[in-house]
C-alpha cells in the first residue's frame, strides 16, 4: 500500500504504452547479495545467463472509474489460474473490496470479475492466494481503517485469511491472524504516545502483500506492522505468523526486529529454495515515514525461517517484492522499482541462477512514469514460459505479460 510522506514533485504523465514484442538479454552484475552459503557442488545450475522476451500483453479487466491494483495469482489443482485484486474508488478509501477473475490454464482468456469479498466501510486491501498440496487455496489480505479520535486522527489494520475447497469458487469464514480490534472503543494516546484502548491495551496495525508458504503441515504468512500510525509510533517491523493446516489459530515470530534499528521494514515475500533455503526480499523506508525511499533488501534462511542471516540491500528502491523459483531453477524477482526521489515508477524484475546469491540488473516490464503501478505476481506456465500479472499506471487496468525464457 501507499503511506503517508512528505510531498513530491511529480513528472508530466505521458501517455500508457504497451508492451510489444521485446527482447531482453541480462546477465549477472556484481549484485551480491547474501545468500546464507550458496550451493557450489556439482549439483549447482551451470547455467549462468538468461534472456527474456515478452511474447504477450494480456488485459484482464479494466477499471472505468474505480481504482485497481495489488495482484495476487495461483494456479488452480485442474490446471486454470485465478487472480485477486482491490477495487475501489481511489488507491486507499473505505470501499476498497477484494475481486477474483479465473483464468484458462495458458493466462490468456479471463472470466468477467466478480467480487469475492467487501466488508463494508473498511479498506479490504493487497490480497494473495496460493494452492496448497491438497488443492485447497488460501487467501490472505488485510483490512484498513482510519479512525478520528478525540486526540488526533490514526489508523489501524489486521490481518485475514479464507480457504476454498473448491477451487476458488467459495470461500469460507474469515479468521483473523493477529490480535486487536478494526473498532477498537475509547482510543486515545498514551504517556509514551501510542495508541490504546479504554483497557489500556496498544492498538495495533498489520498488513501482509504475499500469499502463505506451505511446509510440513504448517503455514507461514510473512506480515508486517506494530504499533498503529500516528507521528509517534515506532517504526515497523517483519513478523512470521505460524499455524497448523487448520488455519484456526496462529503464532508470532518477530523477524529481523533489531537489524535495522532505524528503518520501517514492510511488504515481505519469501520463497523456499530447492535447496531447501528460504529467501526473503522485501521493502524498507528510511527516516520518519513509512513511505520514504529505502532500499529493497534480502535475507535468507537456511533453518525453515527460524534464523535470517543480515539483511543486504540492493541498489534501488523496490516495493511488494514477489519472489517464484521456476522448474528450471531460475529464481525472479518482481517488484515496483523507484528513483531515489520516488518521482518515477516501473514494473520490474531481477533474475539469479545461484539461488540469489547474485542477481542480474532490473529488467522493465513497463515505465510508468510518475503514475503508481506494479504489485505484481508470477506463475509459471511452462519450462520455457511464465506469466507475469500486475496493476497498470494510475491503477487503470490489471495487466500480465507472458514471458519466455532461455538459459545458456
Amino acid at each position: 500500500m501507499r503511506y503517508a510522506s512528505r510531498k513530491r514533485a511529480r513528472p508530466k504523465r505521458g501517455a500508457f504504452c504497451c508492451l510489444v514484442l521485446l527482447a531482453c538479454n541480462a546477465t549477472t552484475t556484481p549484485i551480491t547479495i547474501d545468500a546464507g552459503n550458496a550451493d557450489t557442488s556439482a549439483d549447482a545450475p551451470a547455467k549462468t545467463t538468461a534472456s527474456f522476451t515478452a511474447e504477450q500483453t494480456i488485459t484482464i479487466a479494466t477499471a472505468n472509474h474505480n481504482h485497481l491494483a495489488f495482484t495476487g495469482l495461483t494456479r488452480l489443482r485442474d490446471g486454470r489460474m485465478l487472480i485477486v485484486y482491490r477495487e475501489g474508488k481511489s488507491h486507499v478509501d473505505d470501499t476498497g473490496r477484494i475481486m477474483k477473475q479465473f483464468g484458462t490454464a495458458d493466462g490468456v482468456t479471463w472470466t468477467p470479475p466478480e467480487v469475492l469479498y467487501d466488508e463494508p466501510v473498511i479498506d479490504d486491501r493487497d490480497p494473495s492466494v496460493s494452492t496448497l498440496a491438497n488443492g485447497n487455496v488460501v487467501l490472505t489480505y488485510f483490512q484498513y481503517k482510519t479512525i478520528v479520535a478525540t486526540d488526533g486522527e490514526f489508523a489501524v489494520g489486521h490481518v485475514f485469511v479464507a480457504t476454498s475447497s473448491d477451487d476458488g469458487q467459495t470461500f469460507g469464514a474469515l479468521t483473523q491472524v493477529d490480535p486487536g480490534s478494526m473498532s477498537p472503543t475509547n482510543p486515545k494516546l498514551n504517556a509514551m504516545g501510542k495508541w490504546v484502548d479504554d483497557a489500556n491495551r496498544e492498538i495495533t496495525l498489520y498488513a501482509c502483500s504475499s500469499p502463505v508458504l506451505e511446509r510440513n503441515g504448517t503455514w507461514t504468512l510473512p506480515a508486517y506492522g506494530g504499533a498503529a500510525i500516528s507521528g509517534a509510533s515506532p517504526k515497523w517491523t517483519l513478523s512470521m505468523f505460524e499455524t497448523s493446516t487448520t488455519g484456526s489459530s496462529w503464532t508470532e515470530t518477530r523477524t529481523l526486529e533489531n537489524a535495522l534499528p532505524d528503518a520501517w521494514v514492510t511488504e515481505p515475500s519469501l520463497v523456499r529454495l530447492a535447496s531447501g533455503k528460504t529467501l526473503m526480499h522485501f521493502r524498507t523506508a528510511d527516516g520518519e515515514s513509512a513511505g520514504n525511499a529505502g532500499k529493497m533488501m534480502q535475507s535468507v534462511s537456511t533453518d525453515d525461517r527460524k534464523t535470517w542471516s543480515t539483511p543486504t540491500p540492493f541498489s534501488f528502491v523496490g516495493h511488494a517484492p514477489e519472489l517464484a523459483q521456476f522448474s528450471s531453477g531460475l529464481v525472479l524477482s518482481a517488484y515496483r522499482e523507484l528513483d531515489d526521489e520516488l518521482t518515477r515508477e516501473k514494473v520490474a524484475f531481477s533474475w539469479s541462477l545461484n539461488e540469489g546469491s547474485t542477481w542480474s540488473d532490473s529488467i522493465q516490464v513497463i515505465d510508468c512514469g510518475g503514475s503508481e503501478c506494479g504489485y505484481q505476481s508470477i506463475v509459471e506456465l511452462d519450462r520455457e514460459r511464465f506469466l507475469l500479472a500486475y496493476y497498470a499506471p494510475g491503477g487503470k487496468a490489471i495487466k500480465a505479460v507472458i514471458y519466455r525464457y532461455s538459459l545458456e
